[in-house]
């Protein structure tokens, strides 16, 4: 009998990035203030959920405390200042979301079967005041492109169909919704998007990723590889070594004939 094998969204995501890269790692690295800004967002989605509002101060307090300024101790005075701009952007950002969505979801955690693999992963649902047939997954991002919003991943993708499966549990028949989506929202940008992407097709998507996840490793060189430090992972650096590797071996004989 086949194990069942789980793996995080983030893993899934980063695995797809990078094969060679993230051998042996379970977690996608992720930015401080984008870790920050979701540990933000947990806790102010779920005040909102039980019916409370904390002011703009109590929000950068609690920012402050999940350790975003920890490790910017020996900074240049500059690079301080523009990380405490993106603290404060981040904070703004999140507030002028939640405040104007209803919570129908906290952050919860989830787990989608996608064929032998199982996802897993947390997310919250909201509802826009002004839309009250159409609920979404939140899904926070970090840098990103204001020519290029949207650029669906794995994650978009697994959130999406998750929350296919919920909005039409008994259980959430209260919610009364109609059409479901993924906000991409930027912590730091003026920037969102919303992902609504077709079943069979991010069904499509997610075995695939799974299949790339549990066949063999290969290498996906891209633009992330030109600025890697680890040279080794670099397509030139591998063809190098082979080259070096096969110089060093000695050259067989042939074998006699008979």
């Amino acid at each position: 009998m086949t194990e069942t094998a789980f793996i995080h969204e983030k893993a899934l995501l980063h695995h797809l990035e990078c094969p060679l890269r993230s051998k042996g790692s379970t977690a996608e690295p992720q930015s401080p203030i984008l870790q920050c800004a979701e540990s933000t967002a947990r806790w102010l989605i779920a005040e909102q959920f039980v019916g409370r509002a904390p002011s703009a101060r109590e929000t950068r307090d609690f920012f402050d405390r999940t350790g975003y300024f920890q490790p910017r101790i020996d900074l240049p005075p500059q690079e301080y200042e523009r990380h405490v701009r993106e603290g404060l952007r981040a904070c703004r950002r999140l507030r002028d979301l939640i405040w104007r969505c209803e919570v129908l979801q906290p952050v919860s955690p989830y787990t989608l079967a996608v064929g032998d693999v199982r996802i897993t992963g947390e997310y919250a649902v909201l509802r826009s005041s002004r839309k009250k047939k159409h609920a979404f997954a939140l899904y926070l991002r970090h840098q990103g492109i204001r020519s290029k919003p949207l650029r669906p991943d794995v994650v978009s993708f697994a959130r999406w169909l998750d929350l296919a499966n919920r909005s039409t549990a008994p259980a959430n028949r209260q919610w009364g919704i109609q059409t479901i989506g993924v906000m991409h929202y930027w912590v730091t940008r003026e920037l969102s998007a919303e992902h609504k992407p077709d079943r069979a097709f991010a069904t499509d998507v997610l075995l695939g990723a799974v299949s790339a996840f549990t066949g063999h490793p290969f290498p996906v060189p891209g633009e992330h590889c030109l600025s890697c430090p680890t040279l080794a992972c670099r397509p030139d650096c591998i063809e190098a070594a082979e080259c070096s590797t096969a110089k060093d071996e000695p050259i067989s004989s042939p074998p006699p004939l008979a």
